[in-house]
């Protein structure tokens, strides 16, 4: 395997390992937390640009080469954030809200005001960092078979300490292969313009619904 694989797989395998550690083992608010991942992201890019020279900021964020077909997208991420839904409303007999509103409040700092404005945060820029860094950066620079294997797997994993705590295990088993298969299906629709405008759309509907969702917790 190439010097500049390797680099990818394991300097993004510690950097999702030490945010899983930052989501727990520290008491620190959101925006201290958001702030600690986007300098970690950009910290292992701007690294493996400097040894590497084989990759450029700008690079997968192309408009020329966006996807022409918007209305397939969109109907992708309505497709997408339906089916949150109806998985939300399946296992939501099931789940502790209560909790989940507690954790929100206590442990990440998040008042049902400051959810609107970490809502709007989450549905259109953490969702291009995530698409940025998981796609954009690992997706796009690894070998296709292993991109295909390692970064869906990672992207799922980079997730789950953010929910461990909100479900029971078969819960996030589920969750864990919902976000494999949508980090899969992210890479299909990317993969032929080389930029992440497409999947970035389709990550805004499914994010849309998930804050709807977060909402009724508080309203």
């Amino acid at each position: 395997m190439k010097t500049k694989s390797l680099y990818i797989i394991i300097s993004s395998i510690l950097v999702c390992g030490l945010l899983a550690w930052i989501e727990h083992g520290i008491q620190i608010n959101y925006v201290i937390k958001t702030g600690a991942k986007i300098g970690l992201f950009f910290t292992v890019i701007a690294i493996y640009m400097k040894q590497f020279n084989d990759f450029r900021w700008g690079d997968v964020l192309r408009m020329n080469q966006a996807s022409s077909n918007w209305k397939r997208l969109l109907l992708l991420g309505i497709a997408s954030a339906t089916v949150i839904l109806i998985a939300y409303m399946s296992l939501e007999p099931f789940i502790d809200t209560a909790m989940i509103k507690t954790d929100l409040t206590d442990r990440l700092g998040i008042t049902p005001i400051g959810f609107i404005f970490v809502g709007l945060y989450i549905t259109f820029g953490n969702s291009l960092l995530e698409e940025y860094f998981f796609r954009g950066f690992i997706f796009f620079n690894l070998p296709r078979n292993i991109a295909y294997v390692f970064s869906p797997i990672l992207f799922a994993a980079y997730h789950i300490p953010m929910i461990v705590l909100w479900f029971e295990a078969y819960q996030v088993a589920l969750c864990f292969f919902g976000l494999w298969l949508i980090g899969v299906i992210f890479h299909k629709v990317n993969e032929q313009q080389e930029t992440i405008w497409s999947s970035w759309i389709i990550h805004i509907c499914a994010d849309v619904m998930i804050i709807i969702i977060g909402l009724t917790l508080f309203y």
